[in-house]
């Protein structure tokens, strides 16, 4: 992850630290990678349990209070 403390600057002009845009850019960048990465094997393992769960479904089900006519 890019530390934007270690890319700042005091720009007298406007009385205020700035990051060049290219290195903000490349910190939202890795931010969001690193996010959907922490959270991709996290859906992956949802997305599964839903597949294994409509696959054990009993469309048969006798105890099932729907009526077949």
């Amino acid at each position: 992850m890019i530390n934007l403390e270690e890319h700042k600057i005091y720009v007298e002009s406007h009385k205020m630290d700035m990051v060049p845009y290219s290195i903000a850019v490349q910190a939202v960048q890795s931010a969001v990678e690193q996010s959907f990465n922490s959270t991709e094997g996290k859906l992956d393992e949802a997305l599964n349990m839903i597949k294994k769960s409509l696959y054990n479904i009993d469309i048969d089900d006798q105890d099932s209070t729907r009526s077949t006519d």
